[in-house]
């Protein structure tokens, strides 16, 4: 079988979710004599179909937004003209929320292998020179790939209490202050996702580095690994406000263990160290968590917001995303969320 793909996909990962779901509603779309709004069982997200082609009950196979096609799919669906060099874009129709595809099982089988969940690629702007694997903490964890609560709706608990923050537009940022393994004394690390990067000798040669010499250096707790978001102007279309890059910590870890969020609060006062705004709710619903992800930022004004973070607080290595369709749908936008 040839498999071809219209963008960049070495990073990455074959996706999870492409899978059967049960339709749960079917009704009219808004605006429309021709479509209908369907919802699914398993998953949050809304379809938009042709009017009477399903009924509640069915099973269909899902496609969820992001996922990136074979070229050679999208051509037998019929649907390559509406995708985004083969990825999976939500759109506004007539005014109903359009998020992913139902598509034929017997088309759509043997390309499940090849269809990827997308990942952005590293900014070139943002790499630098990486640490030598042996001179690496084995405490400093990447932090784990958040799912989106569209596609496993299930992951709290009906009255679950969460914490609920701003999910930032920019570019992950973590660091830390461990026992080197060599010389078995406490020293800085820094790094991106999926990157420990050296420490240059010179200012204004790494972004990371830049960021934490000003705002964190020599005030993190020996033993901690923090997560943040280096955001500001230049990192994404969305400035936020802020001339240069800032950064705000959302989560912490302990040898591999995420800490509460009231820790990490604690930590970050006692600190003072820059934190994301955090609220609480108790889980009610995805409709409530998707009116969440659509208000107003609590750093700018001078646009929305791009999502929010829901943390368990019993369990806080729980954690899942949403993004706000508006910002999904808007115009100018990057990839990177």
């Amino acid at each position: 079988m040839n498999i071809t793909y219209e963008r960049e996909t070495g990073h990455c990962e074959k996706s999870p979710y492409i899978k059967e779901v049960t339709i749960k509603t079917v009704e009219p779309a808004e605006n429309s004599d021709n479509l209908d709004k369907v919802t699914f069982l398993e998953i949050g997200w809304d379809a938009i179909t042709r009017r009477g082609d399903y009924n509640s009950g069915n099973k269909v196979m899902f496609i969820p937004p992001e996922s990136v096609l074979p070229l050679e799919l999208g051509e037998k669906l019929g649907i390559t003209n509406h995708l985004s060099k083969g990825k999976v874009r939500v759109a506004k129709l007539r005014g109903n929320r359009s998020e992913g595809l139902i598509v034929d099982r017997d088309i759509v089988e043997p390309y499940i292998p090849f269809i990827l969940k997308w990942e952005d690629l590293p900014s070139v702007h943002m790499k630098g020179e990486l640490l030598s694997l042996s001179k690496i903490s084995i405490d400093f964890l990447k932090f784990y790939k958040m799912p989106n609560i569209l596609n496993e709706p299930d992951t709290f608990e009906i009255g679950e209490k969460l914490s609920c923050a701003e999910k930032i537009h920019g570019t992950n940022f973590r660091c830390g202050r461990l026992l080197h393994p060599i010389e078995n004394e406490f020293v800085d690390y820094v790094g991106s996702h999926n990157t420990v990067l050296k420490e240059p000798e010179e200012a204004g040669k790494n972004i990371y580095w830049d960021v934490f010499r000003k705002s964190l250096q020599g005030r993190i707790p020996e033993g901690i690994v923090l997560f943040g978001e280096i955001f500001g102007l230049g990192i994404q279309h969305i400035s936020y406000d802020r001339k240069k890059p800032d950064v705000l910590l959302f989560a912490a870890m302990h040898r591999g263990i995420y800490l509460s969020k009231d820790i990490l609060i604690q930590i970050c006062t006692e600190c003072c160290l820059p934190y994301i705004p955090t609220t609480y709710i108790n889980f009610e619903s995805i409709e409530q968590v998707r009116e969440l992800a659509e208000s107003p930022s609590d750093l700018t004004k001078s646009h929305g917001r791009e999502g929010i973070v829901l943390t368990s607080l019993e369990r806080p290595d729980r954690m899942a995303k949403c993004i706000s369709f508006k910002y999904l749908t808007g115009k100018n936008r990057k990839e990177r969320h």
